[in-house]
């Protein structure tokens, strides 16, 4: 019996360090590659089946054998996506964070709270998703439907022949199955993302901060919460006026995209009605100070 307690206690003695070590061990150091998972932020909510945790987030790190760069970089990923588009492409070419990883970064990639890893629950808000002919018309096909002036333009989405980016062909179907449901209401987003990204920075210190597509705004949100823990904002492709009413309808776009409207003045025009609007209605304005004209 004694012998029995002893090997109990070894193993609990084991199982407590690996805990400590799968939070302990958060940030680079030693001398080979490393990557795992952790969670941060979240709170429990009393539901009829009992306390469950709500607005976590799955934070997945990977970091080189050495790293040779100041800072580590956070990817947050944008509507209907999970981290996993960081991590590779549908055409099987390697992701952005096995790139800036091979540069000596340490990468710390995030599924946002209630998505993918980081589990929804019902009492943030109601989820949506995107139909496959929506992906085709936004992001795969866009010279297809030519729903605004450089539509044309967008050919270099991956793939051959008739089918390229549009369902049968099998890239985009890799694409598409990787989309999720996700919270359409982007202060509802920029709350959950203001509140897990400063977490992950109390956690592991100054970060550059990457955003694409619907988290165009996170980072700033972010950046307000923790001010001296953000060393550089990367927004790829950042959501944001005037650009959505080209892409959210089929109808044609408005004038200020047309290089001959006016010097793009009406833009300005929008986005000062469009902060105006969200003021009246509650939401806090969104940052455009660059993408003002005139």
């Amino acid at each position: 019996m004694e012998q029995l307690f002893r090997m109990c206690a070894v193993l609990l003695c084991a199982v407590v360090f690996a805990a400590q070590a799968q939070v302990g061990g958060i940030k680079p150091g030693g001398n080979h590659p490393r990557q795992g998972y952790f969670f941060v932020g979240g709170s429990y909510v009393n539901t009829p089946q009992g306390p469950m945790m709500a607005r976590q987030m799955y934070v997945e790190y990977r970091f080189p054998a050495k790293v040779t760069q100041r800072y580590p970089i956070v990817m947050i990923h944008g509507a209907a996506q999970t981290g996993s588009n960081f991590t590779g492409t549908p055409d099987g070419r390697k992701g952005w964070a096995e790139y800036f990883v091979e540069k000596g970064y340490a990468v710390y990639v995030v599924d946002q709270p209630t998505r993918g890893r980081s589990p929804w629950h019902e009492s943030v808000g109601p989820v949506i998703r995107f139909p496959a002919d929506q992906v085709e018309q936004r992001f795969t096909a866009a010279a297809n439907f030519n729903l605004w002036p450089q539509a044309k333009l967008h050919t270099q989405w991956p793939g051959e022949g008739p089918l390229k980016g549009l369902r049968g062909d099998p890239i985009f179907d890799q694409f598409y199955a990787s989309q999720v449901e996700y919270i359409g209401v982007n202060a509802v987003v920029e709350e959950l993302n203001r509140a897990a990204g400063a977490a992950l920075l109390d956690k592991i210190g100054p970060a550059i901060i990457m955003t694409h597509s619907q988290t165009g705004a996170v980072g700033w949100v972010i950046g307000d919460a923790r001010p001296k823990l953000v060393r550089a904002i990367v927004a790829a492709e950042p959501t944001g006026p005037p650009f959505a009413g080209a892409v959210f309808g089929t109808a044609r776009a408005p004038l200020w995209f047309d290089r001959n409207a006016a010097r793009l003045r009406p833009a300005h025009h929008a986005l000062l009605a469009t902060e105006a609007r969200d003021a009246s209605h509650g939401r806090r304005p969104q940052s455009h100070a660059l993408l003002r004209a005139g």
